[in-house]
């Protein structure tokens, strides 16, 4: 057993510093991808940023080292966000939402105008109206689309969004043979939702390395 310790320490002795020499010429670190490399790859992927927003927008949520330690999955959160200093959305191509969000009245109302917002006006809906009673823990959503109404009763879960409400309206956009449907990054409690034909959905992945799902 002694002479196996004394054969090792010999070795690494001996071809210790040329493999440390290998290993520091031929082992490439991961290359960082920039703010602004990301921002353009954003943009090639066809996001917008909506009026009187920039890139500052971006920056004023979080700062360039913060997107280059996550690079593209922080930036695809912020591009879904509120611009806090203009209280509009930074862009329309996704939305962040977070399910633990349910509060008052006219919260559901918000999420059918949002995944309308970024359907890229292939679902347009009318008449939307909702109920939430937490004395009696009922809600319902109901509204108009192409001339037909819907009326879904909802799960109460406290301030949880009924996730089958999403689901659903991803099956209008089927029956509606909409170009686009809803995709969905998860990040915990919350997601950012997207609305992509599938070629552009595998451009995007090809792009980030971010793993997106349909909805």
């Amino acid at each position: 057993m002694k002479s196996i310790y004394i054969a090792i320490i010999v070795t690494t002795i001996i071809y210790g510093p040329r493999f440390y020499k290998f290993l520091k010429e031929n082992v490439h670190k991961i290359p960082k991808v920039t703010f602004e490399q990301q921002l353009t790859a954003f943009k090639e992927l066809g996001y917008t940023f909506n009026n009187e927003i920039d890139k500052n927008d971006l920056l004023y949520l979080y700062n360039e080292k913060d997107y280059e330690t996550e690079p593209y999955s922080l930036m695809y959160y912020t591009w879904g966000e509120i611009a806090d200093t203009k209280d509009k959305p930074i862009s329309n191509n996704c939305w962040h939402f977070d399910y633990e969000s349910i509060e008052n009245e006219g919260d559901y109302v918000d999420i059918i105008k949002n995944l309308e917002r970024i359907s890229d006006g292939q679902l347009n809906f009318t008449n939307v109206h909702d109920n939430i009673d937490f004395d009696n823990e009922t809600a319902w959503v109901s509204f108009d689309i192409n001339g037909d109404h819907y009326k879904y009763n909802l799960t109460f879960d406290n301030d949880w969004a009924d996730h089958v409400l999403f689901e659903n309206i991803q099956a209008l956009a089927e029956k509606y043979n909409t170009t686009g449907k809803f995709t969905v990054y998860s990040l915990g409690q919350s997601v950012v939702f997207d609305f992509m034909t599938e070629a552009e959905l595998q451009q995007f992945k090809k792009v980030t390395k971010l793993d997106l799902e349909w909805l």
